[in-house]
């Protein structure tokens, strides 16, 4: 008889599953929580008002006082929202201040210089995001409201050709 006992038999392997388990560190549900939040977000969005942004750049022009006419025409044109206007200490340079879309903003400063004689300047600054004041998913449905509708506008909103 040999002077050690034979060793004990190797324990039975552990199912994949257990194993799985014993190294998901959030627990056996957080697939379902995510999945169920996910949904959530989605219907929450869907039900929501669905609109479109646009870029803007917070615009200051700076303008002598005979200027400052043309310079608010070229600014109106590129529907700028004026936000504030005020003059220089000591100077008769006028301060414009504006939200411009950034789609607009492609030729501002050569128009600017054309229409003021290189009397004006403007800076450009990222300002964030805004609504579009024009609802792009909107159709008119009665008569009057397609009288009333200019659809090129509609469809250059949606970025489509106007119908024909």
């Amino acid at each position: 008889s040999p002077p050690f006992p034979p060793p004990p038999p190797p324990a039975p392997a552990a199912p994949a599953a257990a194993i799985a388990a014993s190294t998901d560190v959030y627990g056996p549900w957080s697939g379902q929580v995510i999945s169920a939040v996910k949904d959530a977000c989605r219907a929450a969005f869907l039900a929501g008002e669905r609109r479109l942004v646009e870029a803007y750049f917070l615009c200051e022009v700076q303008t002598s006082t005979e200027m400052l006419g043309k310079a608010y025409a070229v600014l109106n044109r590129r529907r700028a929202k004026i936000l504030e206007e005020r003059m220089k200490d000591g100077t008769d340079i006028f301060v414009i201040e504006s939200h411009l879309p950034v789609v607009e903003s492609f030729g501002l400063v050569d128009e600017l210089r054309k229409h003021t004689s290189g009397a004006a300047q403007c800076q450009l600054v990222m300002g964030g995001w805004e609504m579009m004041e024009t609802d792009p998913f909107w159709v008119p449905a009665t008569e009057e409201e397609m009288e009333d509708t200019d659809l090129s506008d509609l469809a250059n909103a949606r970025g489509a050709a106007p119908p024909p």
